[in-house]
């Protein structure tokens, strides 16, 4: 009796590890981390174009961002006559004294005139049924004593 060699196919024999399949198992986090901030920002610039769109037609983005009254942040398209650009507004909430108090900071980006920032300050009471302006004042919020 002779022995037989068995003869396997090179498409059928074992595959050997590739050491490129290697590194990529010991990438460093970091790197992992840069390229998912890299997708994020790459989004974010896709998106530049849908919200000059939106402004275009409904002259206004809004996002609530509490539940309080007025607390959102807001940008929105300025066209008048001596002045053209973008206005943004964003508020913060304070709580004294059973009141909320919604500080409103807005910031204003014209091409065409000028505007300061201005800040305003609106005080709400909450009954069981909803909010009640309680005062309005220009100026940052400051805690009653």
């Amino acid at each position: 009796m002779s022995e037989e060699k068995e003869i396997i196919p090179e498409s059928t024999a074992p595959v050997q590890p590739h050491p490129v399949s290697d590194r990529a198992a010991q990438r460093s986090p970091l790197r992992k981390i840069g390229c998912a901030a890299g997708v994020v920002i790459w989004v974010f610039i896709l998106l530049i174009p849908c919200i000059f769109i939106t402004l275009a037609v409904r002259y206004e983005i809004t996002v609530d961002t509490g539940s309080a009254p007025d607390q959102r942040l807001r940008l929105w398209l300025i066209m008048e006559s001596g002045q053209r650009g973008i206005g943004f507004s964003n508020a913060s909430v304070q709580e004294t004294d059973g009141q909320t108090c919604v500080q409103t900071d807005v910031h204003f980006f014209l091409w065409q005139g000028s505007a300061d920032p201005v800040s305003f300050c609106q005080c709400y009471r909450r009954t069981p049924e909803n909010w009640s302006l309680v005062d309005s004042d220009p100026g940052i919020c400051t805690p009653a004593p």
